[in-house]
């Protein structure tokens, strides 16, 4: 596989990983009493921040510096 393939494999498993944790973070808020506006937020939250973290660690465990 070429680079370009691997590196988009790695953004869509990353997408679904980020959206699955920001639904369940979302849910989870509005379960837990929140207003929807605010469990949106919350899941947009828990979405942005996994999203960052796993193509921080991808990036960081295939050694690219660039």
């Amino acid at each position: 596989m070429t680079t370009l393939t691997v590196r988009g494999i790695w953004l869509a498993i990353a997408a679904l990983t980020a959206v699955l944790v920001g639904a369940t973070a979302g849910l989870l808020a509005w379960a837990g009493g929140l207003n929807p506006p605010t469990a949106v937020l919350t899941g947009g939250a828990g979405f942005g921040g996994t999203l960052l973290l796993i193509l921080t660690a991808v990036r960081f465990t295939a050694g690219e510096t660039q």
